[in-house]
């Protein structure tokens, strides 16, 4: 019990140096590259065995079907709203239209409307011209 500070310390420095070697010693043995490098041929079978269990299970059919109706959803969603808009421009141009021909129509029959009346009135004027001269 009676250990000084000195020994104290190199026990801590000790305690370090087998820590820190035993961390470097883990890292090694989990570092994916030399794991790669020393077991290929392992790998390949794991993911062969993990190809052939998810074919196996439907997984990746679900996942399909799952991301085809999604697109499918949001086609439909554009679809609509695409339509909806196309239905606002061919109401904006159908009411623009028929507003330009009932004008134009008001325009021609206030014209041809007023023209027997304009010519009875200048009818009506020679005849009073006539009648006058004579």
């Amino acid at each position: 019990m009676a250990e000084t500070s000195h020994e104290i310390r190199r026990q801590i420095d000790d305690t370090r140096t087998r820590l820190g070697n035993t961390i470097a010693a883990i890292e090694r043995k989990v570092d994916p590259h030399r794991i790669v490098d020393e077991h290929p041929l392992t790998l390949v079978g794991v993911a062969f065995g993990a190809g052939v269990l998810l074919a196996t299970t439907g997984a990746t059919s679900r996942a399909v079907n799952e991301a085809r109706d999604q697109v499918k959803h949001g086609a439909t969603k554009i679809n609509e709203t695409a339509g909806s808009a196309l239905d606002g421009v061919i109401h904006a141009i159908v009411g623009a239209a028929t507003r330009a021909v009932a004008e134009k129509l008001s325009e021609l029959l206030h014209v041809s409307g007023s023209a027997p009346a304009e010519k009875r009135r200048e009818a009506d004027a020679r005849r009073r011209a006539q009648v006058r001269a004579a």
